[in-house]
């Protein structure tokens, strides 16, 4: 098996990485294009070093592997990495996909044991299930599946008009209250496995990435407080459109505190942005939903009309 020497990524690099994680993805039918900007929004990320955190595979000029850890600070519960990469189909099961996810997991590790806390700590790889390339890699470096996470969608039609629940107003997302979005977000999640608790600077990057529509996205509010209890966060991907079909809007963040669960305010909020979506020209509504969420998020979509269409698996390594 032949030896592959991994590189830094480099800002110079990210256009050959990119192109790579599409064309991977491509051979794979993963229905989604990366573009440069959607890439390049990871070398602003607060907690993400390009050069000690990423590398390539390059062969002969060309970029036929790549490799990503990424660690959001938790210092609660749990911390957990994530490794994610690419292999070039004409690469694949010559040992660069093992090369990169060994460098990977040596990395996760390394940046979590170097967090002076006594935290469960994991590293985590997630690919949709079908990917049965990534799914062998994981099982023969010793990871084991623990999570599975659908993706739902459902036509922009037959929308009804949302019913918000007594004491409280559904409103667009207020950008000069994103602070309190914040504090409200890391409150409803609270209970979500695999979620830590955003800092400012994590909840920024998330908020203004070029897939972010803060303009289409809304919060409920307590009428008699003006406390923000729930937020709905919508993404678009306009250039998935030819390639799925449709015309999607993403549901993308999620979430409700808990004294407010059980009374319809995901449901208004959902019904809302739908509504919302339609009114710009999407035809679809998608959002990913944990199979065992707490909540009982993945019954509440089903009953508003989404069904399944794609699944993801997350396996894990405890290293600590």
């Amino acid at each position: 098996m032949t030896e592959f020497d991994l590189s830094p990524l480099t800002i110079g690099g990210a256009i050959a990485a990119r192109e790579l994680i599409n064309r991977s993805e491509a051979h794979d039918g993963v229905p989604r294009v990366m573009t440069q900007g959607e890439f390049d929004e990871q070398f602003d990320e607060p907690h993400f070093d390009p050069p000690a955190d990423a590398r390539v595979v390059v062969v002969d000029g060309r970029t036929v592997g790549f490799c990503r850890v990424w660690h959001q600070p938790s210092g609660t519960g749990l911390e957990r990495a994530y490794v994610h990469g690419a292999v070039d189909p004409s690469y694949r099961n010559q040992g660069v996909g093992r090369r990169l996810l060994a460098w990977g997991s040596e990395r996760a590790t390394q940046r979590l044991l170097a967090i002076d806390n006594d935290l469960p700590k994991f590293v985590r790889v997630s690919s949709l299930d079908f990917v049965e390339s990534a799914q062998r890699l994981f099982r023969r470096l010793g990871f084991e599946p623990v999570r599975w996470f659908e993706e739902l969608l459902r036509p922009l039609q037959s929308l009804p008009e949302p019913r918000v629940p007594d004491g409280l107003r559904i409103i667009p997302f207020p950008v000069d209250r994103t602070d309190e979005v914040r504090v409200a977000k890391n409150a409803s999640f609270s209970d979500h496995w695999g979620s830590t608790v955003l800092d400012a600077a994590s909840w920024a990057a998330f908020t203004c990435s070029p897939s972010s529509r803060l303009d289409l996205s809304f919060v409920a509010e307590e009428i008699a407080t003006g406390r923000i209890v729930a937020h709905c966060l919508n993404d678009c991907y306009p250039q998935d459109d030819e390639l799925l079909g449709r015309r999607d809007f993403v549901i993308d963040n999620l979430g409700t505190i808990r004294e407010w669960r059980g009374r319809g305010v995901a449901s208004a909020l959902i019904h809302t942005s739908m509504r919302a979506f339609a009114a710009v020209g999407r035809t679809h509504a998608s959002i990913e939903v944990d199979s065992a969420s707490p909540t009982g998020a993945s019954r509440l979509y089903r009953s508003l009309g989404f069904e399944p269409m794609h699944r993801s698996v997350t396996s894990q390594i405890q290293v600590a």
